[in-house]
């Protein structure tokens, strides 16, 4: 430091002094242009106590993250760790903060405080990621506040003591239960221990029910562990009672095989233990297969012997067997030769043996079988007599059978001879008892059918009978019953009566009786009705002159006797006219028998050359409109050609002149009509139903169309009033890429949606042009809305601000206490509103906002009108005005010292000299512009703490002001001429004394 940079004022901060360089940290603006200055002292002062002070006055994370790795001052150190914890443990919107507290930090107990209360999921797991110690793990999985982190703690603590105290400890249940899986071993010898332990001691109840779980499971396997060892020791037990039980009986079946069986059984359980052998059963068991096996031999020798002798007598009964039952399967017409050769080989086999009983027995059935032999040949002949008339009768019943009006009498004798003779048959050939049997069967089936086609008959003129008796009965006593049905109804009674069915007589007399009763009910209907008919004949005879005589007429009336003959409108009209003659002719047909055939006769004469001409003009006709049948099916061959056709305009045109057609042509046959014109109606329809799905396919694609151009619309719409510019830009160029992709829409809506789309797109790149003045705009309306809600506030009687004046003027009149708003209330508003206004960014330089004056003005009258609201506060006036007072005595005084400063050359050499004694340097003008650059830095930092300071009302303010900006501007003119190379032509930022 030069000599004279010791007399210019120095920033606090700057004070060789520790104390005060400490102290003066509280005082450096929070505001970024001083921002550097805090992070200096926080990093490099050499006092602990000043970095201690500027680092409680960081609040950037990252610097923090930094001070943290620099700081090695331990006191320190700590200090902003635990700031760094605070920051990743405390609730915040996002996690990039705590994130980044947790890079300045490495010490595994913050990394356990941050894994168990962090709000930030990803902070968490970070965290637990550089955690290793086994009991900070398990100290997270007990504590942690996230259950997710707990579980991930445990799934990286191996020690089963510390997994034992997490599940005992903690609150959670995943955690617990997973601690507890790891932490004991089903199959060590403590686990049931260790299980009651958690059973009885256990936090969390999920964690004693899966121990309680756990314990059941072991009981469970020591439950089949002790089921397997009873099994395993009851089958080395079941091997050694079945060796010892074989030693002492060797004559039981298989008593080799089953001594081997355990021998091998034994060797399986030896080489495989299940559980281990004792010695005494192994030797047990080894005398025990000895002795049996010893046993097993003797037994095995003897029984050859025996075998020997049992296998020759055996032999010899065999043979006897043998021949005994060949006899006894002999067949019946072999059988006197197979009892000579059976005598001659049994007499021929050695003597009797020691069991002399069999012997005797086996004699028995050898005569036995003999005798039966001889038996059977003797029913073996009487068995093909019987075969041979079975068979006869079988035929002759065929026979009978195929005859369908044979007699009862043979059939019954043959059937009664079969059912002597067929118990006798045995082996007779099936073919023959089927053959008679089916015989059998169509005589039960004709003779059954011929009692059903009887009793058939029989029901059914019963029915007929007294379906005639009902109908007659019934018809006699209708109004509408006429002589023909009257007549017929009569006739069938008589032949009922004459010819009545066999039947049981009471039932032949009831129907004969009902038929009389009904013939009595119809014959007085059948009289009246004759007479009847005799006179409506007679009427009919004056219906029928009538006729003709109109017949003669009609024929005379058009002509049909002249030279020149019939019109052909005529005939028509003439053949209409005689068609209703001939239907009123019908209906009075009949006439008295006597007239009937000569009225018929002079209605022909009359009718006939009519009816020819009529004849002639209709065939015409026919072949007229044969002709427009033919026109008709042309015009339908070409409507179907063109049914399937896509050219939906120009096809329409021609159908609808194929229609005009066919309504110009005439009529067709009557019997064509429907067949043609539906063909017809078919073809267009089918044109015009796919004309139609066409139409809507495509009104359904217009509107998808017209959708998404309306979607698009209303997006741009809503961007045409965006303030987001280059992103509301982009946006709008892609819907107008995306707009050129969409399909047309309806030819009535395209150029009202083109116009829609394109205004709004030409909207927005209009005041896309503007931006500049738009938001200008936009922000001077924000700040005339902050201005309109500050001057809302200010109470009316204050109206004028020209009347206000500053406490100490006004005296000892008071304003009128706040009425509408509470003190607090109104401070924290106006509070508010002055934040928003100093963050807001004027349109006009500040001298030149009328915004700015109109915002102090209304400040002003404010806090003239509500004093003791702001009264303590940084808008109280009192304090404010003795602030300012201060500042601009502090201003001034550097004027002083600059107007202190040796003017003459010998004075000013002086300076010099002593400056450059000072700093042993010949030069001083470093120190001169050391010193000007401080106080300069002084004037900034008192220029802006006026910025701070709320207004003063009245001329009081004013003139505070007035003072402050002259000394400001008087210090700066010498600072330019004392250092113009130093500062640039204009500076930037606000004008000097702006607040």
């Amino acid at each position: 430091m030069s000599f004279l940079d010791r007399f210019k004022p120095q920033p606090r901060w700057k004070h060789t002094d520790p104390a005060i360089r400490a102290a003066a940290v509280s005082e450096i603006p929070d505001d970024p242009e001083h921002r550097g200055t805090i992070e200096e002292l926080a990093m490099g002062d050499e006092d602990a106590r000043v970095r201690a002070a500027a680092i409680a006055r960081v609040v950037d994370v990252a610097l923090l993250t930094r001070l943290s790795r620099w700081e090695r001052e331990a006191e320190l150190q700590r200090h902003i760790t635990e700031r760094l914890v605070g920051i990743a443990t405390a609730p915040a919107d996002t996690d990039a903060d705590a994130a980044l507290a947790l890079e300045g930090l490495d010490d595994p107990k913050q990394f356990s405080t941050i894994a168990k209360s962090s709000p930030h999921d990803t902070v968490r797991t970070a965290a637990l990621a550089r955690v290793s110690d086994t009991k900070a793990l398990g100290s997270i999985a007990r504590y942690a506040t996230d259950p997710q982190t707990a579980l991930d703690a445990v799934a990286r603590v191996a020690d089963p003591a510390e997994l034992l105290n997490v599940a005992l400890k903690t609150d959670h249940k995943d955690a617990g239960v997973a601690a507890l899986e790891k932490s004991v071993e089903l199959s060590s010898p403590d686990a049931r221990d260790t299980l009651d332990t958690v059973v009885n001691r256990a936090k969390n109840k999920a964690v004693a029910k899966r121990a309680r779980a756990m314990l059941q499971t072991i009981e469970e396997a020591d439950a089949t562990r002790r089921a397997a060892l009873e099994d395993w020791q009851r089958h080395v037990a079941g091997i050694l009672s079945r060796v010892e039980a074989i030693a002492a009986a060797p004559s039981l079946p298989g008593a080799g095989t089953g001594l081997a069986d355990a021998e091998i059984e034994w060797r399986d359980l030896s080489s495989r233990p299940v559980f281990e052998l004792d010695q005494d059963t192994v030797g047990r068991f080894g005398t025990l297969v000895e002795a049996a096996r010893a046993a097993v031999t003797a037994h095995e020798q003897h029984e050859a012997e025996s075998r020997a002798i049992a296998e020759r007598d055996a032999l010899l009964r065999a043979t006897r067997v043998s021949i005994c039952e060949r006899l006894e399967s002999t067949r019946a017409e072999q059988a006197v030769d197979e009892i000579e050769k059976a005598r001659s080989e049994w007499e021929g086999l050695p003597g009797p043996s020691k069991q002399e009983r069999d012997d005797q027995r086996m004699r028995e059935r050898f005569e036995d079988a003999c005798r039966q032999a001889a038996e059977r040949h003797q029913d073996s002949l009487e068995r093909e007599r019987t075969h041979a008339r079975l068979d006869e009768l079988s035929i002759e019943a065929e026979k009978l059978s195929l005859d369908e009006h044979h007699a009862a009498e043979p059939w019954e004798a043959m059937q009664r001879e079969w059912e002597v003779l067929h118990p006798r048959s045995e082996g007779l050939d099936p073919a023959v008892a089927e053959r008679f049997a089916a015989a059998g069967a169509r005589v039960r089936y004709r003779a059954e059918e011929r009692r059903a086609a009887a009793e058939r008959t029989l029901r059914q003129q019963t029915q007929r009978l007294e379906q005639l008796i009902e109908r007659a009965t019934g018809r006699a006593m209708a109004e509408d019953l006429t002589l023909r049905e009257a007549d017929r109804i009569a006739r069938e009674l008589r032949s009922a009566i004459d010819a009545p069915p066999v039947l049981p007589e009471r039932d032949q007399h009831r129907i004969i009786e009902q038929l009389r009763a009904a013939q009595a009910a119809v014959a007085p209907k059948l009289h009246e009705l004759r007479e009847m008919d005799e006179w409506k004949r007679f009427a009919n005879a004056a219906v029928q002159e009538e006729l003709i005589a109109k017949t003669e007429v009609l024929r005379a009336k058009y002509g049909f006797d002249t030279a020149d003959g019939v019109k052909p409108e005529d005939v028509e009209k003439a053949a209409r006219e005689l068609h209703e003659i001939q239907e009123r002719w019908k209906q009075a047909a009949e006439a008295p028998r006597a007239q009937a055939q000569a009225l018929w006769h002079r209605y022909r004469l009359a009718a006939d050359p009519i009816q020819a001409k009529a004849r002639e003009f209709f065939a015409l006709r026919v072949e007229e409109r044969k002709g427009n049948l033919e026109r008709k099916l042309t015009l339908i061959e070409r409507a179907e050609a063109l049914a399937l056709s896509s050219d939906w305009i120009k096809t329409a045109e021609e159908l609808k002149k194929l229609q005009a057609e066919w309504q110009a042509i005439g009529p067709v046959p009557r019997q064509d009509t429907r067949t043609t014109w539906k063909r017809f109606r078919d073809a267009c329809d089918t044109f015009f139903t796919r004309r139609n799905a066409d139409l809507a396919q495509r009104k359904e694609t217009w509107a998808a169309n017209q959708a998404k151009k309306e979607a698009l619309c209303v997006r741009a719409e809503e961007l045409s009033t965006s303030m987001e510019w280059e992103r509301a830009a982009s946006e709008i160029r892609r819907l107008q890429a995306e707009w050129k992709t969409v399909g047309p829409v309806r030819r009535t809506r395209s150029e009202a949606l083109w116009q829609r789309f394109r205004g709004a797109c030409d909207t927005f790149f209009d005041r896309y042009k503007r931006r500049d003045q738009i938001e200008l705009e936009a922000k001077q309306a924000d700040r005339e809305a902050l201005v309109s809600e500050l001057e809302s506030l200010v109470p009316a009687a204050s109206a004028d601000p020209a009347d206000l004046q500053a406490p100490e003027v006004a005296g000892n009149i008071a304003p009128q206490a706040p009425l509408a708003l509470e003190n607090v209330a109104l401070l924290e508003r106006v509070r508010s509103l002055r934040n928003r206004w100093n963050q807001s960014t004027p349109v006009v330089r500040h001298g030149a906002d009328p915004l700015s004056g109109r915002f102090m003005d209304a400040l002003e009258r404010l806090l003239a009108g509500y004093p003791e609201a702001f009264r303590g506060t940084e808008l109280d006036i009192d304090a404010n005005q003795r602030k300012m007072v201060k500042l601009c005595e502090r201003v001034e005084g550097f004027l002083t010292d600059v107007a202190a400063t040796p003017a003459s050359s010998s004075q000013a050499l002086a300076a010099m000299l002593r400056e450059a004694l000072a700093s042993n340097t010949i030069g001083g003008r470093a120190g001169e512009e050391t010193k000007w650059r401080a106080m300069s830095e002084d004037v900034r930092g008192a220029q802006a703490s006026w910025t701070r300071l709320g207004p003063v009302p009245g001329e009081a303010g004013r003139q505070l002001a007035d003072r402050f900006h002259r000394a400001c501007s008087r210090f700066f003119d010498q600072y330019r001429r004392h250092m113009p190379q130093q500062e640039p032509a204009a500076r930037r930022g606000r004008p000097v004394g702006v607040r």
